[in-house]
This record gives C-alpha cells, sequence and structure tokens, in this order.
C-alpha cells in the first residue's frame, strides 16, 4: 500500500511539473497536434508505425487540449489570430476512421480539425505510403532489388528510397501491383461520398497532401509542382478547403528540402506544415506538429510531449507517415 501511494504521488508531482513548464513554454506559441487514424482496431499499418489512437483515448486527448490549450481555426491562422497558448488540431491522409470515428467525436466536443489529405487514394488508386511500406517490411525480394539498385548498405527505413521509378520498376518486373495486399494492409479509405459530406460540416476543413503520398525529396521539381496541382485541382471544389500544405513524411532533410519548401511558397503562396515533433514559439513556416497515439492516454504523458524535453528527442519519419 505505501509503494501504491508513493507511486501514485511521484506520478502527480512529475505531471505537475512537466504541466508547469509546459504553461510556461507554451504561453507565446501555437502546438499543432497531428493523428492519422481512429480506430479500436488498427489497420497493420498504422499499428506497426503507432499512428493509431483508440477511439476512448482520442476523446480523452480531444477534451485534454480543449482544457488546455486555446484550439483555432486554419482560418484564425491564416489571419494571424492567435490567442495564447494556441494549438490546432490535424490529420493527416484520408481514412475511413477520421470521417466515422473522428469527426463525430469532433464535433461533439465542438473542436475544430484540418485534415491533410491525398486525394490519389480517396479517388481509387493505391496509397503510395501503404504501398511502399508494403513492399519494405514485408516482400524480402523487393527489399533485393533495391539494394542491389541503391547499395546493400541502405540506411533504414528503406521506404524513404522507394522512388517512383524504382517502385514502378519492380511493378513492372513482377508484373503485379499487389492492390489487393496493400489495402489489407493499411485498412480503409474514405472515398470522395465522405468528402462530400464532411465539407458540410462547420467544424472540419481540408488542406493538401500531394496528390500522391510520395516522398518529396525523391521528386524532381516538375513532379512535385504537378503533384501539388493535381491534388488543388481534386480539393479546390470543396468549400472548407484552405490552402495549407502539408509534406508527406513530414521530417526536415530526410524528408522534403528547404528548397522545395520555397519552391511551393514562392509558387503558390501556400503556408506549410512539417512534422518534426516540436512546439511552434512563432509563426515561421513549415510548422511543427506533434504526433499523439493511444499511449498518450494521461495528463502527465501528453504534457511531456509538449515539453522541451520531449523536443529534444529524435522522432522518425513513420510519425508523419
Amino acid at each position: 500500500m505505501f509503494h501504491q501511494s508513493m507511486s501514485r504521488l511521484i506520478r502527480s508531482t512529475i505531471g505537475k511539473y512537466y504541466q508547469y513548464r509546459s504553461h510556461l513554454l507554451l504561453k507565446h506559441s501555437l502546438t499543432v497536434f497531428c493523428f492519422h487514424e481512429v480506430s479500436e482496431i488498427p489497420s497493420r499499418f498504422c499499428k506497426k508505425y503507432e499512428l493509431n489512437v483508440v477511439p476512448q483515448i482520442f476523446d480523452y486527448q480531444i477534451r485534454f487540449i480543449k482544457k488546455n490549450f486555446n484550439i483555432i481555426t486554419p482560418d484564425e491562422l491564416l489571419k494571424n489570430h492567435l490567442p495564447k497558448n494556441a494549438a490546432m488540431i490535424t490529420f493527416d491522409d484520408g481514412f475511413l476512421s477520421f470521417f466515422e470515428i473522428a469527426i463525430p467525436i469532433l464535433k461533439k466536443n465542438h473542436v475544430p480539425a484540418l485534415i491533410f489529405l491525398n486525394m490519389a487514394p480517396i479517388q481509387g488508386a493505391v496509397f503510395w505510403s501503404g504501398l511502399i511500406t508494403y513492399l519494405c517490411n514485408e516482400r524480402l525480394e523487393f527489399v533485393r532489388y533495391i539494394k542491389d539498385i541503391l547499395g546493400p548498405d541502405l540506411p533504414e527505413p528503406l521506404f524513404l528510397h522507394c522512388s517512383k521509378e524504382i517502385v514502378l520498376g519492380y511493378l513492372k518486373k513482377v508484373q503485379y501491383n499487389f492492390g489487393t495486399e496493400v489495402e489489407n494492409y493499411i485498412g480503409e479509405f474514405a472515398n470522395e461520398n465522405h468528402l462530400e459530406i464532411a465539407a458540410e460540416n462547420k467544424f472540419i476543413y481540408f488542406g493538401n497532401h500531394l496528390y500522391n503520398h510520395y516522398v518529396p525529396k525523391l521528386m524532381t521539381d516538375e513532379d512535385l509542382i504537378d503533384c501539388f496541382e493535381k491534388n488543388v485541382n481534386a480539393l479546390k471544389k470543396y468549400k472548407n478547403y484552405r490552402n495549407l500544405f502539408s509534406f508527406p513524411f513530414g521530417q526536415p532533410n530526410s524528408c522534403f528540402t528547404g528548397h522545395q519548401v520555397s519552391l511551393l511558397r514562392d509558387r503558390f503562396s501556400t503556408q506549410i506544415f512539417a512534422s518534426s515533433q516540436r512546439i511552434n514559439y512563432n509563426l515561421e513556416f513549415p510548422l511543427d506538429r506533434i504526433s499523439l497515439t493511444t499511449e498518450h492516454n494521461s495528463p502527465t504523458k501528453i504534457w511531456f510531449e509538449t515539453s522541451d524535453f520531449s523536443r529534444k528527442r529524435s522522432h522518425c519519419a513513420p510519425q508523419a507517415l
């Protein structure tokens, strides 16, 4: 009994310390939270890369953020109307669970959210991030194929080396597209009917995540511009679309370059998000985001994620898949 009481006291003390420290740090900041899937049973893809939050925990996280932050809309961000301790809720990709599970929770709590969408899988194409991670994790012959091309000492994660040319060359070689296998691996994606319904929801906004979820650093300038514009053309019919962009995979340097940031900002006047697990202390773009998972199920864990201790840690690219 004594040890249990001491353990509770220690956890409470640590939690209050992180909360106090975070309040000091976040007073003049913008914290952008990032999610992907909200489901009782995560897909193999989301489970491997820790991208899922179970609905009960997501509801708790949203209520916690609403209580401890001032949540803003994309329009307030674009107008530079930021209160103290500001926060945004964002999602990536376009999993069906966002539309069927996350939106009702957001609506119940009167919390706005911005989802960065890849329109290619929503319109029926393969989800590129799911394809390349499936090939790297579950197809040994593909691993041998890419290492034969790029060298045996290719650093992890392998999927960050999967250019469109290499992957399409492999699919042509084996004469198989793995469509069914990838669908089973990643779970269900939304379709345009789901987007049309969500576009009428005053709490939901759409942003750009490229038409296909390619690794931006591996793209030419022409391909990047084309993929960006193609997604805009597919999204601009929705009245809740905003000119905001999130880089697929999200990690500066390993996934995209400063040149690409300048290229997109200069050409499209877009505001850009990354995923470096950091707090934003000014409005210099790209804005960083913090990923929350099912593991963030207590005040101590959430406050730690928004503390300077967390910012010193190195997070791998899958957090931004």
